[in-house]
């Protein structure tokens, strides 16, 4: 069954694709006030790609993202849960720029974390780390955007 990119994305490459005409059209144009307005739509047609990618990639502005993905990334199959809970320490360090991540899950087959908004009533609550344990070591990880 093949997939279909959604429409947002298409949007976004077709904007990307605009905004390149735009712009080598810029260079055969010779008034300056149509060489303004090109340039000006050019980067209006670039502001769907720009929202998507920032939807997509929210760790290029957010640090609250990027050291819960650090986190993940540092977590490898194998690792006891005592090791996990080290590489935890050492992203979020007590008394760090950011707050640990909830454990919302902790059995013995499983330990799940939630990203710590660090905001009060924020809507960025749902990155989820999900790992499965066997015999005590890591055998599964998986990570969950919100």
């Amino acid at each position: 069954m093949t997939q279909s990119p959604h429409p947002i994305v298409v949007l976004a490459i077709l904007g990307a694709a605009a905004s390149l005409i735009l712009l080598f059209t810029v260079f055969r144009v010779r008034r300056a006030g149509l060489k303004v307005l090109l340039v000006l739509l050019a980067i209006v047609t670039l502001a769907p790609g720009a929202l998507v990618m920032v939807t997509m990639y929210p760790e290029w502005l957010d640090a609250r993202f990027r050291s819960y993905k650090a986190f993940y990334e540092d977590i490898r199959l194998g690792m006891t849960r005592e090791e996990v809970m080290a590489v935890q320490a050492k992203h979020y360090p007590e008394g760090g720029p950011r707050q640990k991540p909830r454990i919302m899950i902790d059995e013995a087959e499983s330990l799940t974390f939630f990203m710590n908004a660090e905001v009060p009533d924020s809507w960025i609550n749902c990155e989820g780390i999900f790992l499965g344990f066997k015999d005590g070591k890591v055998s599964a990880k998986t990570y969950s955007p919100d």
